[in-house]
C-alpha cells in the first residue's frame, strides 16, 4: 500500500476508469429498475393490466397461469422484463457485488485508503438518507396508516435491524441497507489484508466465503456469509478488472474492452435466459437458484455497462441518475404501501394511470419504464435537495474541529 501512496492514480488510466464508472452508474440504474419492477408486480393492480388473473409470486401450483402470462405479452422485451419481475430477489445479491464492486474499484484509484474519510463518506452518504428514510417511514405507518407502535420500532427502525419483526410494517426494503451496514464496517479489513497479500489473498478470501455459503455452513445462524460472499465477488472482480486496465492501456484497450464485455455478456445473457426461464419451464415451477441468478445479473450489467461510450456530458448524466437510485430504493416501497392503504392516493393514481396511451398499457416494458422513470426523476431531485441543503452542510460542519 505504501507503494500506492508513493505513486498515486496514474493519469494515464483515466479513459478507462471513466468507462468503469459509467458501468457502474448504468448497473445501479438497471438494478434498481429490476427491483422496482419486482415490487410493483406485488401490486395487483399493476400486475393485473398485464396479466390478469396471475398471483404472485406464482408457486408451483400457479406456475402454468405464470407461464401463459409471459407467453402472452407482447415482445420479446416485455417477456424478459416480466420474468425477470418474477425473480427480483436476486438482484438484491447482484447490489452487494457491485457495492463492493465499486467500493474497492473507488480505492484502487486513490491509491490510499483513509479510515476517516470512509466513515465519513458512508455516514452522511448513506446512512444519513437511510435515517430520514426510517423517520419517514415510521410517521407515515403510525400517523397515516394508524399503525400501533411498539416500544422498541423507532429503535429498531434506526438501527437499521435487518427484517426484524417490529419493522417489517414500515418499510420492509431497509433490511438491504442493515445488512450492508455491516458490509461496511467490514470493508477496512479488506485493504489491510490486499496489502499483504494483494490479488490472491482476496481470491482465497473469495473462494472460502464462497464454499461456506454453497455449503450452507453458518447460513442458517446469518445472512451476512452469504452477502459477504457476493460483496467479495464484486471486490475480486474490481481489482482484477483494474489490474487489467492497467495492463490493456496503450495496447489497444478499447478495443479488448469491448470484446471481452461483448463475450461476457453474451455468456450471462444465454445463461440469465436458461436460469430465470428455460429451467423453469423444464422444472415446471419458481423454484429459481436466486444466487445463481444474482451473480450472473452483476456479470452481465456490469458488462453492458462496459459497453456504454464514456463521454463527460453522458457519464456525469448517469452518475446523477444512479445517485437517485438511492432515494428510489429507501422510498418505493413506502410510496406502493400508500398506494395500499390510503385511498385518496391510490384513486389519484389510478385516475393518472387512465390517461396513459395504449401502447404503454399493452407493453409491460413500456409501464414498468414509465414507473420507474417517474420514480428516479422523483429520487434524483429529492437526492439532490438533501446533498445541497442537508448532508452537504452537515458534512462540511463536521470536518472542521469542533473546540469544546
Amino acid at each position: 500500500m505504501a507503494k500506492d501512496v508513493k505513486n498515486p492514480v496514474d493519469p494515464g488510466r483515466g479513459g478507462f476508469d471513466r468507462r468503469v464508472s459509467v458501468a457502474i452508474s448504468v448497473a445501479r440504474l438497471v438494478l434498481m429498475a429490476g427491483i422496482v419492477t419486482g415490487h410493483a408486480m406485488l401490486l395487483p393492480d399493476f400486475l393485473g393490466l398485464y396479466a390478469p388473473g396471475v398471483p404472485y409470486p406464482a408457486g408451483a401450483d400457479g406456475f402454468a397461469a405464470f407461464r401463459a402470462a409471459l407467453a402472452g405479452q407482447k415482445g420479446l422485451f416485455d417477456r424478459m422484463a416480466f420474468a425477470g419481475g418474477l425473480t427480483f430477489w436476486s438482484l438484491n445479491f447482484a447490489f452487494y457485488a457491485l457495492s463492493g464492486f465499486s467500493l474497492w474499484y473507488a480505492t484502487r484509484r486513490r491509491g490510499v485508503f483513509n479510515l476517516r474519510d470512509y466513515f465519513f463518506g458512508r455516514f452522511f452518504g448513506i446512512y444519513l438518507g437511510f435515517a430520514m428514510a426510517a423517520l419517514a417511514a415510521f410517521a407515515v405507518v403510525v400517523g397515516v396508516f394508524g399503525h400501533r407502535p411498539g416500544e422498541h420500532d423507532l429503535n429498531f427502525l434506526l438501527l437499521g435491524v435487518a427484517r426484524a419483526r417490529e419493522t417489517m410494517a414500515y418499510n420492509d426494503t431497509l433490511w438491504f441497507l442493515s445488512v450492508l451496514f455491516v458490509l461496511y464496517l467490514v470493508f477496512p479489513a479488506i485493504p489491510a489484508l490486499y496489502r499483504r497479500l494483494r490479488l490472491p489473498g482476496l481470491f482465497a478470501l473469495l473462494v472460502l466465503f464462497t464454499w461456506l455459503r454453497l455449503k450452507g455452513t453458518l447460513a442458517g445462524l446469518s445472512f451476512l456469509p452469504t452477502a459477504f460472499s457476493f460483496f467479495l465477488l464484486g471486490v475480486t472482480a474490481a481489482d482484477v478488472l483494474y489490474v487489467l486496465g492497467a495492463r490493456l492501456r496503450g495496447r489497444g484497450g478499447s478495443w479488448a474492452t469491448a470484446v471481452g464485455a461483448v463475450a461476457l455478456a453474451a455468456v450471462c445473457a444465454a445463461r440469465l435466459y436458461a436460469l430465470a426461464y428455460a429451467e423453469l419451464v423444464a422444472a415446471g415451477n419458481v423454484n429459481y437458484d436466486t444466487h445463481a441468478l444474482g451473480t450472473t445479473s452483476f456479470f452481465l450489467i456490469l458488462a453492458l455497462g462496459l459497453l456504454v461510450p464514456a463521454g463527460d456530458r453522458l457519464g456525469r448524466a448517469l452518475r446523477t441518475a444512479a445517485r437517485g437510485t438511492f432515494a428510489v430504493y429507501v422510498y418505493h416501497y413506502l410510496l406502493f404501501q400508500l398506494y395500499r392503504h390510503a385511498p385518496a392516493f391510490a384513486d389519484a393514481v389510478l385516475s393518472a394511470t387512465a390517461l396513459l396511451p395504449g401502447f404503454v398499457r399493452d407493453h409491460f416494458l413500456c409501464g414498468a419504464s414509465l414507473l420507474y422513470g417517474v420514480l428516479l426523476l422523483g429520487g434524483v431531485g429529492y437526492q439532490l435537495a438533501f446533498d445541497r441543503f442537508l448532508s452537504g452542510p452537515l458534512r462540511r460542519a463536521f470536518e472542521r474541529p469542533i473546540a469544546l
